[in-house]
């Protein structure tokens, strides 16, 4: 039987009562985890980076979720509740960092480079773009991706680095071996910003749904989803024409529906909820072998 918090809204205070978290909510989490780091990794967000902005989050979220009643929240406590030190929690409470901060602090060597390559006018052809470059250091006058790579930093081989950007599809070379910077590298700001708003804005949701209803919230809120396998190709496609054609149907009724609500409750006192209701669709091919915590399963299919 899970462990459920009496206070489902404030799951148990493992760091302080000694409890141990429950060996399958970890499970969850390193999976949770593991497309959350492949897209961190592949936007160029290293380890470092993500430990920032985690133990500033572990600090807000502690800050604002869980004082004590009539009391005010200490640095000791919030070390007691989250194991960051109480030196990066003082740090952390007096000049909070804004998340954008956080994020671009440390930019990996990848990313720095690649802006380089974008706007430093020794990298750029007459017209301001990114110029061709050698393997090398360069010569003549020729700018080479060494030189690029060492004007930022010499902790790093720059054929280390080159391998990691060819395989990301961030640098190509030509055929006489001059390497180009690729049409991936300069995704338009705008577009990316949004995708990544909405990233944020969807996922967190989710994920705040779901921990409401692990904790044992009540009511809990609608999350239900179904999983095949050994599916082909064909029935993919038909399976993503109808998803996309009912879930549209569904959120094309709730928008009316809200947006007469909407203007129902416009001069209400209690009028400051927000809904969010949203659908998602997945698929992959399984041919490389499942997940570490699928192995072992059978096919067939599966709704919850």
């Amino acid at each position: 039987m899970p462990t459920r918090s009496p206070q489902p809204d404030r799951p148990k205070e493992a760091g302080i009562t000694g409890t141990a978290p429950p060996p399958a909510l970890l499970s969850a989490v390193r999976r949770l985890l593991v497309p959350l780091v492949r897209t961190l990794i592949g936007f160029g967000i290293s380890w470092p980076m993500l430990a920032t902005l985690l133990k500033s989050v572990y600090v807000e979220v502690a800050e604002r979720g869980f004082a004590l009643p009539g009391k005010p929240m200490t640095d000791s406590r919030i070390t007691l509740l989250t194991g960051v030190h109480r030196k990066d929690v003082s740090q952390i409470r007096g000049a909070p960092p804004a998340a954008e901060e956080a994020a671009t602090a440390a930019p990996s060597l990848g990313s720095q480079v690649l802006s380089r390559w974008l706007t430093d006018p020794a990298f750029l052809d007459a017209a301001g773009r990114p110029r061709p470059l050698l393997r090398g250091p360069g010569s003549d006058g020729e700018p080479g991706f060494e030189a690029l790579v060492t004007g930022i930093s010499k902790d790093i081989r720059p054929r280390a680095l080159l391998d990691e950007l060819l395989h990301a599809g961030l640098v190509t070379e030509q055929p006489d071996g001059l390497l180009d910077l690729a049409e991936a590298a300069h995704v338009p700001r705008g577009d990316l910003d949004k995708l990544a708003y909405y990233y944020g804005r969807n996922l967190a949701d989710h994920l705040a749904a779901s921990g409401h209803n692990l904790a044992g919230g009540t009511p809990p809120f609608l999350e239900r989803a179904l999983a095949y396998d050994r599916l082909s190709p064909d029935s993919i496609a038909t399976l993503r024409r109808e998803a996309d054609r009912l879930g549209m149907a569904m959120l094309v009724e709730l928008n009316r529906m809200a947006a007469d609500l909407a203007d129902g409750d416009a001069d209400r006192d209690d009028a400051g909820h927000r809904f969010t209701a949203g659908l998602y669709l997945y698929d992959e091919d399984e041919a490389s072998g499942p997940a570490p915590q699928d192995a072992g399963s059978g096919g067939g299919a599966g709704a919850c």
